[in-house]
């Protein structure tokens, strides 16, 4: 009995020694799950993904992932860290969001993902998740309040906003032309990250009716509606070609004649004249932007600017440097509201420094004389002509500019004798802190104007 229970052992830990020692049991490979964060794995019109997934290994430890988008990528059954598999990417994270950029018109991603294990084996099955993306036709649209102005000189400038339920990013270009939509040559590309445009004469902008229009391309070719400026259908804007190199700048809402005064002082002296009302039916053929605005300026040579008591001191300080430094030249009149004071530095663009404390009133016939220097010059003296010129500012020089015109000693009224118009160092840009219109008591307008422009400038 003895003898079989011993023969009986003997069995068991020959067969147990055949099992584990010579032969063990093969390792088996882990697999591979994936889930998303979204309401619907299948929408297509989300171009963002995030997956998440995670990985189970039945005798082992999962060491990480690999994952592909690629289609042409070879199916994978081990990795290898230091020789890694083209297209599969490794990584220890469970989770990350994709930007599934479009390719065509309609794309499918497919994205696999495998576990591996610590001895580098791979899930022999990945886990797999395709995703459709259908793409959006991208959208433009001109931005509100920028519109055209109905009449403008050969400048012209727009702005837009485009979108993209597929990702702005996904816009490649705009195009735009002008009045005619049917030569599909005649479209002319806009880089992307641009959402402005300046058109000059050099870009069609001729004497007579125009439309602009414009559409947004994303990079599955597709294009938006086009849209069009004037905005309402069947209306142009008109284009006039500048006829002199002297600007007629009116600033200026008051119902008087003093336009015709300064049209007609200006021919006298310099023949044609072009003629820019900025201000007339609410700014109507103002441009919104400022560049179209100092384009326009670098039209012309010189610009005689006139402004009420509200002058366009913004768009000023924008264009006249820019101006000036291109070698123009500007003549600048005003007057200025009770409380221009408290407007900070709003003449920094100007030969003057600010303004001096104010005048309450000059009434007529108060003489304005020039100083010594350009007495001398033969420049005459100017007369209020008016019943009164209210609330005026003394336009205190700048330590380069030399002043032009005061007035007297007046004890009673005022200190001193204030500046009333100063020139710069270069002889470019004089200023009247008093309407010229409102000084022709002696009809010595035309003169003063005739001297500044055939002598100084």
């Amino acid at each position: 009995m003895r003898l079989l229970i011993c023969l009986a052992g003997l069995l068991l830990v020959s067969a147990c020694s055949e099992n584990f020692a010579d032969n063990p049991l093969a390792n088996k490979p882990p697999e591979t799950f994936i889930s998303l964060f979204t309401d619907n794995e299948l929408n297509s019109t989300i171009s963002r993904k995030t997956i998440h997934w995670w990985g189970d290994d039945p005798d082992g430890v999962v060491d990480g992932f690999i994952y592909t988008f690629d289609d042409n990528a070879a199916d994978v059954q081990s990795w290898d860290s230091a020789s890694p598999a083209q297209g599969w990417v490794f990584t220890a994270e469970t989770e990350e969001t994709f930007t599934l950029t479009l390719s065509g018109s309609d794309t499918v991603y497919t994205f696999r993902v495998k576990a591996i294990d610590d001895d580098g084996v791979a899930d022999p099955t990945a886990a797999v998740r395709r995703f459709p993306v259908m793409n959006s036709r991208p959208q433009v649209d001109f931005v509100v309040a920028t519109e055209v102005p109905e009449t403008t000189f050969t400048v012209a400038s727009f702005t837009w906003r485009g979108t993209d339920l597929d990702g702005d990013d996904t816009i490649e270009f705009y195009q735009y032309v002008l009045d005619d939509t049917s030569n599909a040559d005649a479209w002319i590309d806009v880089d992307a990250r641009s959402n402005s445009l300046l058109l000059t004469e050099a870009d069609g902008l001729t004497e007579g009716n125009h439309v602009l229009y414009l559409r947004a391309v994303d990079i599955a070719g597709t294009s938006s509606d086009i849209v069009r400026m004037p905005r309402t259908e069947n209306d142009v804007w008109y284009v006039k070609k500048p006829k002199s190199t002297f600007l007629l700048l009116d600033d200026y809402n008051i119902a008087d004649n003093t336009g015709s005064f300064y049209a007609s002082a200006l021919r006298a002296i310099v023949g044609d004249i072009d003629v820019w009302d900025i201000k007339s039916r609410g700014g109507a053929l103002e441009p919104a932007s400022s560049q179209a605005f100092t384009q326009t300026l670098l039209l012309f040579d010189r610009v005689f600017w006139y402004a009420d008591t509200d002058p366009t001191l913004e768009k000023a300080q924008v264009s006249l440097p820019e101006f000036l430094d291109n070698g123009g030249k500007v003549i600048m009149t005003t007057s200025f509201k009770e409380f221009a004071n408290n407007l900070g530095d709003p003449l920094v663009f100007s030969p003057a420094d600010s303004l001096g404390p104010k005048i309450s009133r000059i009434t007529r016939n108060q003489l304005v004389p020039p100083t010594a220097e350009f007495a001398a010059l033969g420049f005459p003296e100017l007369q209020v002509s008016t019943t009164i010129i209210p609330n005026v500012f003394p336009v205190v020089p700048k330590i380069s500019s030399r002043v032009m015109y005061t007035l007297p000693d007046n004890s009673s009224a005022w200190s001193g004798t204030p500046p009333m118009a100063v020139i710069d160092a270069t002889n470019s840009f004089v200023f009247f802190g008093l309407p010229v219109s409102s000084l022709d008591g002696q009809q010595s307008v035309q003169t003063v104007l005739n001297k500044i422009l055939t002598e100084l400038f």
